[in-house]
């Protein structure tokens, strides 16, 4: 039975009424539906560049491209994209660092900086890449002086390691400090530290790593021994997920006693040297653990008492790419949450219409046909994903706008207080697992979300709504 609730514009008139009356009569007599079914209606969405807040300064950027080149955006960290904003200078005014590579050759990548001043914007810097991908980028003050430099990471074809470049701002200009080279890199602030700190990760075979934790100091980068506790508990975590994976590896043991030792956890290093050397492994040498084994004695403390190192002696420390990642779904939830229920509706006025017995509503004004959803949806998801999310849900184009079932719903998980307790690297793709409390109590859900690198940058292709 066809029920008619509400019409947004409208049928006016005595005419405009017979009309319709003469239809629905017809309708109803041949016993035939007015309405085609939902599932028919649906279509997929148009494939629209993602809105996107700073969208101006990515024109701006594009519009200051070299001849032949787009805009690229880094392998990592994940949820960095194109464009980045920094105050290069401490005036307050964001200028903009835009990466870029060359659209006839994949091989050529660069960076400039653009700064706007009294007759518009203008470059303040350029620079062609030391490699062939722009394998990592960001922008943080790693000298402790409350000033950003710029840390441009190239991959270079032929070569096992890549080169991060640092750059600073000296003399009205942005000068390279230091180049380091890497496999993989993490930057981290600990709490209560003014310095962002470099996790350099080197490969030695497999994805069995030298690691170390760098700070910057005098005019260069050093070993941070004070906080190795602080960040090697990561690294010992990681080695202990590889060995329970292949604990025949010699070399894992070796570089989790290599870790223990940094961490100062001496007698559990010994215990990982005494594992390894059973294995009777030509790699690593005996003689390598034998020197680790002696570095871990020396450690020992004259008592009879292991050594402990409790919570309250480690300083606590956050990923800056685990955070950007969090950022990331913190506000794809958000928008979420907005689109089900229903975005923008003036006078909070909701028009709904009967289709085939089930109650829908229209979207609000800001949502209300496909460009603008999926525009909306894209600063934070895949379209597939957005695609999928329409279909599950059901919402799809009624007579030139967009309409969904009208029910709302609520989530009690607390992103806020989210923690990153795992992550996968695929290259173009990153699955992370987060531990995200109930409300404000003590109970939590783990849950899995995926990123994936795009051409607009970092997005999530878990589906809305799975988190």
């Amino acid at each position: 039975m066809l029920k008619l609730l509400v019409w947004s514009d409208g049928m006016r008139g005595k005419h405009n009424k017979a009309a319709l009356i003469i239809i629905i009569s017809m309708f109803v007599l041949s016993g035939c539906n007015l309405f085609p079914a939902p599932e028919s209606l649906i279509k997929a969405p148009k494939q629209v560049k993602a809105a996107n807040p700073a969208q101006d300064l990515v024109s701006i950027a594009k519009r200051n491209l070299p001849k032949g080149s787009k805009l690229s955006v880094p392998a990592g960290p994940v949820g960095v994209d194109s464009v980045i904003n920094i105050d290069l200078n401490g005036d307050e005014n964001e200028e903009a660092l835009v990466l870029y590579r060359s659209i006839g050759s994949e091989n050529q990548v660069g960076a400039f900086a653009l700064e706007k001043g009294e007759d518009g914007w203008s470059k303040i810097f350029i620079t062609k890449g030391a490699g062939t991908e722009i394998d990592w980028a960001y922008a943080c003050d790693i000298m402790g002086d409350r000033r950003k430099e710029i840390l441009l990471g190239w991959q270079t074809e032929g070569s096992s390691e890549n080169v991060l470049e640092i750059y600073y701002w000296m003399n009205d200009k942005l000068t390279k400090l230091k180049e380091i080279t890497y496999n993989e890199i993490e930057a981290i602030e600990i709490e209560e530290e003014e310095k962002v700190r470099l996790a350099i990760w080197k490969r030695d075979m497999a994805d069995a790593y030298k690691v170390d934790l760098l700070t910057w100091k005098g005019d260069s980068v050093v070993a941070d021994v004070n906080y190795y506790p602080t960040y090697f508990q990561e690294v010992i975590a990681y080695y202990q997920r590889r060995i329970s994976e292949v604990p025949d590896a010699a070399y894992y043991w070796y570089y989790l006693a290599d870790a223990q030792v940094k961490a100062k956890l001496p007698e559990q290093a010994i215990h990982a040297i005494d594992k390894g050397l059973n294995l009777k492994s030509v790699v690593p040498t005996k003689g390598y653990f034998q020197q680790l084994r002696m570095q871990a004695e020396k450690m020992l403390p004259k008592e009879s008492f292991p050594t402990v190192i409790s919570k309250n002696d480690i300083s606590r420390y956050r990923s800056i790419e685990e955070e950007l990642a969090i950022q990331k779904v913190r506000e794809a939830a958000r928008q979420y949450w907005y689109v089900i229920g229903g975005g923008e509706y003036p006078n909070g006025k909701i028009e709904t219409v009967s289709v085939n017995n089930n109650e829908y509503r229209y979207l609000g004004r800001d949502l209300d046909t496909q460009s603008k959803l999926v525009n909306y949806l894209s600063s934070s998801f895949t379209a597939s994903a957005i695609n999928s999310f329409m279909e599950k849900k059901t919402i799809f184009e009624f007579f030139g706008k967009l309409i969904q079932p009208n029910v709302d719903g609520g989530s009690l998980l607390n992103y806020d207080r989210a923690e990153v307790v795992q992550k996968k690297d695929k290259g173009n793709e990153m699955e992370i697992d987060l531990k995200v409390p109930v409300g404000d109590t003590n109970s939590f859900e783990f849950v899995h979300i995926s990123f994936q690198k795009t051409e607009n940058g970092w997005r999530i292709f878990s589906e809305p709504g799975t988190f």
